[in-house]
């Protein structure tokens, strides 16, 4: 019991090759996972490194081919002690398969133990043990299109954990190889990840504020002009305030109030331009009476 499995690394190994002089060890599942040639008539064991001396041996024959064959290839069934061709069933060998494997003659559920009702028998493409469809929990209705696991080869790809660390009821995507939670991860990160291409947007253009309004034209800004003359909203000189366009009586902003020119034949010629008229004068009418000058005795120096 203190011998270590050559396979496994644990203590407990008990069955030894029966080569001449291997000192290799192994615990029963450990023997055939290894690769190990068993003999159930001869009760010998062959270690993957003198699997060649098998060829001496009766039983070491394919129970489909009834051949040799390759050696390697040789899985041994638990139940009966027939070796099987993995090439000849179709089938990988690995490891988990050759653990505990049982022929399709042998096989039985591994929830029921009972052998039968194949066409509702699962198979685990992961260890190759079956499973009646009636037997999970909860029941399968009917067999899967593809690849199907069992709950004991189960591992998610992303969190790396088993069905029973989970919620019984998860579902599980690619080809059993994704838990529900991370499949929804996935999709979720699918969603927001992607980039997204957004049309090239054109340079923000300047706007021109048009006076007194209130939205802007999207116009081009011409370049700055002198103000012209007369935006200010006195009479120029010569203006009429009698003559405004009618409306709110203000001119609009920014315009030139109108101005009419005379024609150069009516302008009265005896009238002095206006910025030369003399101050306003009360008519004769308001005009105090004029006083009578004393009389002054004329001057000397005067002539």
């Amino acid at each position: 019991c203190f011998q270590k499995c050559e396979h496994c690394r644990r203590m407990g190994a008990t069955i030894p090759c029966r080569a001449a002089g291997c000192p290799h060890l192994y615990h029963f599942p450990c023997a055939a996972a290894s690769g190990c040639f068993q003999s159930v008539k001869t009760l010998r064991l062959l270690c993957p490194e003198h699997v060649a001396e098998a060829m001496q041996m009766e039983d070491a024959r394919c129970s489909v081919c009834d051949g040799p064959g390759d050696l390697r290839d040789l899985v041994f069934c638990t139940s009966c002690g027939q070796h099987y061709h993995g090439a000849c069933l179709d089938i990988t060998l690995t490891p988990c398969k050759r653990s505990g494997w049982q022929c399709p003659e042998c096989k039985v559920c591994q929830t029921c133990r009972q052998p039968g009702e194949d066409s509702m028998m699962l198979v685990c493409e992961a260890c190759d043990k079956g499973y009646h469809t009636f037997c999970m929990e909860p029941a399968i209705e009917g067999l899967p299109a593809d690849s199907w696991k069992c709950k004991n080869c189960r591992v998610c790809s992303d969190c790396g954990r088993r069905p029973a660390g989970l919620d019984p009821g998860c579902q599980w995507y690619r080809s059993y190889s994704v838990c529900e939670g991370c499949q929804q991860r996935r999709a979720a990160e699918g969603a927001h990840g992607a980039p997204t291409h957004a049309p090239p947007t054109d340079p923000p253009t300047q706007t021109l504020a048009a006076p007194n309004c209130s939205e802007p034209t999207d116009v081009p800004v011409p370049p700055p002009e002198p103000e012209p003359v007369g935006c200010n909203e006195e009479m120029q000189p010569g203006g009429n305030p009698e003559e405004a366009p009618p409306g709110d009586g203000e001119a609009p902003p920014c315009e030139p109030t109108p101005v009419e020119e005379l024609p150069l034949d009516e302008l009265p010629l005896d009238e002095p331009p206006l910025d030369e008229l003399p101050p306003e004068e009360p008519p004769p009418d308001e005009l105090p009476p004029k006083e009578p000058l004393p009389s002054e005795p004329p001057s000397e120096e005067d002539p």
